[in-house]
């Protein structure tokens, strides 16, 4: 049966906070079974659909999402970067914990910065393109500041 959209918006709110919380959820069904509990009619099929609408993430055995809706995106995900590598004038490369590239890259979209033109998502890495070198220099930059608190290693973009 299938279910309205006020329902479907309803399980998708509820899937949000549950993989916001404290608890890890490693199984799809792990959800279903926990919105069963909650009183939110779910199947598998419907949670699996949810969580895809939902920008929802398998990464080290845990399902886990970003929030477009709420402020530092990238905050969220910036412990998964353990590396920020300059490439030529236009490209920086974030090398990620094993699994999280495509975590990292949504990220970087969602929060939606002007100096970014796009990503490009590996397993374990981002390449993220700048339109100039300006551009570049400032993403670096930004990153930094992310970053400098997580301990992450940053190779000096240093070029005349």
């Amino acid at each position: 049966m299938p279910s309205s959209r006020k329902d479907r918006e309803k399980r998708r709110l509820e899937i949000v906070k549950i993989l916001q919380g404290d608890e890890p959820f490693s199984q799809q069904q792990e959800i279903v079974e926990k919105l069963r509990e909650m009183g939110f009619p779910a199947t598998q099929s419907s949670v699996s659909r949810d969580m895809a609408e939902i920008g929802a993430f398998r990464f080290n055995n845990r399902w886990v999402m970003t929030a477009k809706d709420r402020g530092g995106v990238f905050e969220k995900v910036a412990r998964y970067v353990k590396e920020v590598r300059t490439v030529g004038s236009h490209l920086n490369l974030l090398v990620t914990e094993p699994g999280a590239g495509a975590l990292v890259s949504q990220a970087i979209e969602e929060s939606e910065w002007d100096e970014v033109e796009g990503t490009v998502a590996g397993l374990n890495s981002v390449l993220v393109l700048t339109r100039e070198a300006l551009f570049q220099k400032l993403l670096s930059q930004r990153l930094q500041l992310y970053l400098s608190d997580d301990g992450v290693e940053k190779e000096a973009s240093e070029s005349s």
